[in-house]
């Protein structure tokens, strides 16, 4: 789902755990020109993949309100560009720490809305005191394989012998 107007500022940086608690998710909740928040991922010490798209907290919400009941991050598949699965369970955790969605009270692995005023009063403050947090963007990650194709052949002991067993045939046949 496209955000027509993304944010031109950042308003607060955020850290939590992952929903599983094992790694430290770092978020950014941002606005644009009209006031609106967004909220992104932007970094996972756990090494997934996810993606650092903006998405608009009223898009969250919706998502959330027509979702099924109680939530997991299943409902906010749909509003991202299928970057990566673990996108909607990061973004979970932070709704989580900003106190947007509560552990329900009848299953520990769902949640369940909370009231947003608070947040919002907080980041309606942050958004008219002009908060602008400065972030270096992130060097692109390059994928994996073309790192090793960049590396060159990767030459294991049996390919050394190989190698030079082939040399000799060649040197032999000259």
């Amino acid at each position: 789902m496209s955000n027509p107007v993304a944010p031109n500022r950042i308003v607060k940086i955020g850290t939590t755990t992952n929903v599983s608690g094992k790694h430290k998710i770092t978020y950014h909740i941002g606005c644009n020109a009209e006031h609106d928040i967004y909220f992104r991922v932007y970094e996972n010490s756990g090494g997934g993949f996810f993606s650092t798209e903006w998405i608009s907290f009223k898009t969250v919400q919706q998502a959330i309100e027509q979702g099924r009941k109680p939530t997991t991050s299943f409902v906010l598949y749909g509003i991202f560009n299928g970057k990566s699965v673990n996108t909607p369970a990061f973004l979970l955790a932070a709704l989580l720490k900003e106190g947007l969605v509560g552990i329900h009270e009848d299953n520990q692995r769902c949640y369940a809305a909370t009231d947003p005023d608070p947040f919002i009063t907080q980041i309606n403050l942050l958004i008219a005191s002009d908060t602008n947090i400065q972030v270096e963007p992130k060097p692109r990650k390059k994928h994996k394989r073309v790192e090793l194709f960049e590396a060159g052949p990767v030459k294991h002991k049996g390919q050394a012998r190989l190698a030079k067993k082939l040399e000799k045939l060649a040197a032999n046949q000259s």
